[in-house]
């Protein structure tokens, strides 16, 4: 695999369809809300219309006393962003990141005709990896399922921040809870409930990595360079397993990357819009995003 260095302009590329832009619905991590793509909003400055929702368990989604319906699925998941979207927007640009990718991966492989293109930031699937049979996948399998059991028994006793206190510190490096104030770990420990919600969905996902090759649709995976070595192994399934995909390294850049590092994944996120709008005709006469690596 060849990889290409990418210079990404600084200016926001003129819209190059005569019709009018596509919507964008982007998807955020565990334990967040909508907000956290207000750069993202601010990039596109009103070029097309952006779709943020809360994920169900967060922010306006939050269930009405600490009580979800049903049982936490992907499904689930993404029907209710469905809904929230409406039917009246038949076709939109997709974005997710952390368990928001991995919701936005479900949409597309259950409504590939709705999504005009899909951009993965270290998708959390996790599935993929005792799938794939290596040692190392089984390896880092059993490390997250170590973060989940953690956070699941903390919750059990009573003390969901210190369950939470591995979680951030697993995603963001050792020390990050530490660096945190009182009232946002107050936030978060609140979340935990949700939290383990997509832990539960997310392990009850069973589909191979062969459904991606399916997907006939502009693809970009984004990965941080400093990302905890699991969320780089799952990008890699993905990459691996998909037929046409674009693959961007943010160096420097760890598993909040939307955030830390949100003018290089903004820009790159826009760029894919454009060149999938740009290339909706000849991509069906067989223009290949097949493995153009992009080093950001």
């Amino acid at each position: 695999m060849t990889i290409k260095p990418l210079t990404v302009p600084a200016r926001r590329a003129e819209t190059v369809a005569a019709s009018p832009p596509l919507p964008l619905v982007a998807l955020h991590s565990s334990a967040s809300t909508g907000g956290q793509w207000k750069a993202l909003a601010a990039r596109l400055d009103g070029a097309r219309p952006v779709f943020t929702p809360d994920l169900p368990g967060y922010g306006r989604a939050a269930f009405r006393d600490g009580k979800a319906p049903g049982e936490p699925s992907l499904a689930a998941d993404s029907a209710a962003v469905l809904r929230g979207v409406g039917s009246e927007v038949p076709a939109f640009h997709l974005v997710g990141h952390s368990y928001g990718g991995a919701v936005a991966m479900k949409i597309a492989l259950d409504h590939p005709r709705r999504v005009a293109s899909l951009t993965l930031i270290e998708p959390v699937l996790f599935h993929l990896l005792p799938l794939a049979g290596g040692r190392e996948d089984k390896r880092l399998y059993r490390g997250i399922l170590g973060i989940r059991d953690r956070l699941r028994g903390a919750v059990a006793a009573g003390w969901p921040a210190h369950g939470m206190a591995a979680f951030v510190d697993f995603w963001n490096g050792a020390g990050s809870w530490d660096g945190i104030d009182c009232e946002q770990r107050r936030h978060l420990a609140a979340q935990a409930p949700a939290v383990l919600r997509n832990f539960a969905a997310l392990f009850a996902e069973c589909w191979p990595a062969a459904a991606v090759a399916r997907l006939e649709i502009p693809l970009l995976t984004i990965a941080g360079g400093c990302s905890p070595t699991v969320a780089r192994q799952v990008s890699d399934r993905i990459l691996d397993a998909a037929t046409d995909i674009t693959a961007a390294r943010v160096f420097g850049a760890g598993h909040m990357a939307p955030l830390t590092h949100a003018g290089t994944v903004n820009a790159l996120i826009v760029r894919h819009l454009h060149l999938a709008e740009a290339a909706e005709g000849p991509a069906r006469q067989g223009v290949s995003f097949r493995h153009r690596v992009a080093a950001a």
